[in-house]
């Protein structure tokens, strides 16, 4: 992990006069959109069985500084299975069985993975996601410094120089700095598609006990 403030160097001397902490929020808020828009943060988690009778399975992430941004493939023993609307649910069979669907929903901003049909035994489930700072970051994946500052440095620039009435306001910079992140956030969706991914550690997921 790496500081946010490690990217000042780049965003100030375009917003001058701009306060450290305005910048740090700035950077956090592009983060967070880059990642949740990109899924260029993926991580897999460490295999886990489901238990019979429950539904719901909390994922857990690498440190604090992390969120679940969402789930992008979910496999049981070993094979993968779709993903379903979980309005669609209560249309569904209720019996239990080895579940070949999945659904997300958010409890207590925890991202959680449901299973369908219920499970009626232990099965192997490998879950990979992506991840995104949380609105209470310091830190930074090095990856988002390493390889995808460009993007995230350009998206803090256009919030920043954005805000009116400010000695570094410039909607001009702003509109250049936004077209930038945009150019930068797709690039990295499609590298993210052909395979090429950072964040390689795994994490482990938990039974949803509340």
């Amino acid at each position: 992990m790496i500081s946010i403030d490690s990217f000042f160097s780049r965003v100030l001397p375009y917003v001058m006069g701009c306060s450290e902490p305005m910048a740090r929020q700035a950077l956090l808020d592009s983060a967070i959109k880059f990642c949740d828009q990109s899924n260029v943060i993926r991580q897999t988690v460490d295999a886990f069985s489901t238990v019979s009778g429950l539904v719901s399975y909390d994922l857990e992430t690498p440190n604090t500084q992390m969120r679940v941004s969402r789930v992008l493939a979910v496999t049981v023993d070993g094979a993968e299975i779709g993903g379903i609307f979980e309005e669609d649910v209560p249309r569904l069979s209720s019996q239990s069985a080895k579940p070949t669907s999945f659904y997300t929903t958010r409890i207590d901003s925890e991202l959680v993975v449901n299973m369908h049909p219920l499970p009626d035994a232990a099965y192997s489930v490998i879950v990979t996601a992506a991840y995104a700072p949380t609105r209470s970051a310091t830190s930074l994946e090095n990856d988002l410094y390493n390889y995808y500052s460009e993007g995230i440095v350009a998206g803090a620039i256009a919030r920043l120089a954005s805000i009116p009435n400010m000695p570094f306001s410039n909607d001009i910079l702003a509109a250049k700095m936004e077209m930038e992140a945009v150019k930068q956030c797709s690039a990295a969706k499609t590298e993210s598609y052909y395979g090429r991914i950072r964040g390689g550690t795994r994490v482990k997921s938990r039974p949803l006990v509340r």
